[in-house]
């Protein structure tokens, strides 16, 4: 199973503020559309939470979270739970979308990234990607990289 972790951030790894995105970019946006579109993702309690529209429609939306009381998503409590079902299910490919505890679950497993660096700096962001870029340099390969906006690029790199 291919596990794609993706995530936009700003050049000091900010990723959220206050239980949401730092920015609005809608080229990024459709970008995350385009991609993850008729595929599952997964997230965390506070990523669904976040969510503008609950469930993303023609996704199969996945929450790893202690509590199992989401109507519109499919819930587990455990990693080991979650991937026997990816298995049982003969999954082929997962984007990961957030947020930083989910991406630290997932970093070993993962083994695609993208990700749309902004360049605009956050203002009191108050979560971040829990791996630096050197971290990402080290374990992947850029493969592609092209401007969305002036502002946001888009990378896709694949594990060593």
């Amino acid at each position: 199973m291919d596990i794609h972790l993706i995530w936009a951030q700003d050049l000091k790894s900010a990723i959220g503020k206050n239980n949401d995105l730092p920015w609005y970019i809608p080229e990024d946006l459709k970008n995350f559309k385009q991609l993850t579109l008729n595929q599952p993702i997964v997230m965390g309690r506070n990523t669904w939470d976040s969510l503008k529209f609950k469930p993303l429609p023609k996704r199969r939306n996945i929450v790893l979270t202690s509590k199992n009381n989401i109507e519109s998503a499919d819930t587990f409590d455990s990693l080991d739970h979650l991937l026997s079902d990816l298995i049982n299910k003969k999954t082929k490919k997962i984007f990961v979308i957030g947020g930083a505890q989910i991406y630290k679950l997932f970093w070993g497993l993962a083994t695609s990234l993208h990700i749309t660096i902004i360049s605009d700096k956050c203002e009191n962001a108050d979560t971040f990607f829990p791996f630096s870029m050197d971290d990402i340099k080290n374990d992947f390969r850029l493969i592609l990289s092209r401007d969305l906006t002036n502002s946001a690029q888009y990378q896709y790199w694949e594990r060593n």
